[in-house]
């Protein structure tokens, strides 16, 4: 599993991301933020979310929808050696954003209860699916993270089940993230939130498949790994 998280930190994306300018310094690849350096900044509270974009030549499937559950943080305590789960939630909430994120322009997203607590929306024509967990922003002290790892699962499904299966023609890349923010309550601007970190973004198929992002290096994972229930790997 070290191996596995790591992994997902290193080279790059699986394909490029429909929307997003290369000059990103996310768009090409994994990158670790503010990663376990919250309180040079005053960060007090962190979440997890995912993204899901078209691949950068488009998607030509239509009847299909991302079907994403079990969101959720691992936190390394430096004075313990521990790892806690926070932010987790089997369900997701989740908006469509403007593919580049300009202005943090966002709109309700078609969101639909599925089987086994997930939770799918659509995406596309310049807008994205960004979700994160139901639970509110988890609470840290910002002198003891010693790592943080940001996991979903998410997969293709179809959107109407007596329509044409296409989702084995559906090209949607998704990466997992999280965020530290000031406190647990404050609203997204300037200097109020910064990304921990950015993880590989990879194409996603009728099969679950677990994102990650990780803030730490092969070798101290495989020290001390969280456990963490990873599904399928693409």
């Amino acid at each position: 599993m070290a191996g596995l998280l790591a992994h997902d930190m290193v080279g790059q994306h699986a394909g490029r991301m429909h929307g997003v300018p290369s000059t990103y310094n996310w768009a090409k690849g994994p990158r670790v933020g503010v990663g376990n350096h919250p309180a040079r900044h005053g960060f007090t509270a962190v979440s997890a979310w995912g993204q899901v974009y078209e691949d950068a030549a488009g998607s030509p499937a239509r009847n299909v929808r991302v079907s994403c559950k079990d969101i959720g943080l691992w936190i390394l305590s430096r004075r313990t050696g521990r790892w806690r789960s926070a932010n987790a939630s089997k369900r997701v909430n989740g908006a469509n954003y403007v593919e580049d994120f300009a202005g943090n322009a966002s709109k309700t997203a078609d969101l639909r209860d599925e089987p086994g607590g997930a939770v799918s929306a659509t995406l596309g024509g310049g807008w994205n699916f960004h979700l994160y967990s139901i639970r509110g922003r988890a609470p840290i002290d910002p002198h003891d993270v010693g790592g943080v790892v940001a996991v979903y699962s998410a997969r293709v499904i179809m959107d109407d089940p007596n329509g044409p299966d296409e989702r084995h023609l559906a090209r949607y890349l998704a990466s997992a993230g999280a965020d530290y923010w000031l406190d647990r309550y404050v609203g997204a601007q300037a200097g109020t939130v910064a990304d921990v970190g950015i993880g590989k973004a990879r194409y996603l198929t009728s099969e679950w498949l677990t994102l990650t992002m990780s803030t730490l290096p092969l070798r101290k994972l495989a020290k001390n790994p969280p456990t963490i229930c990873l599904r399928g790997r693409g």
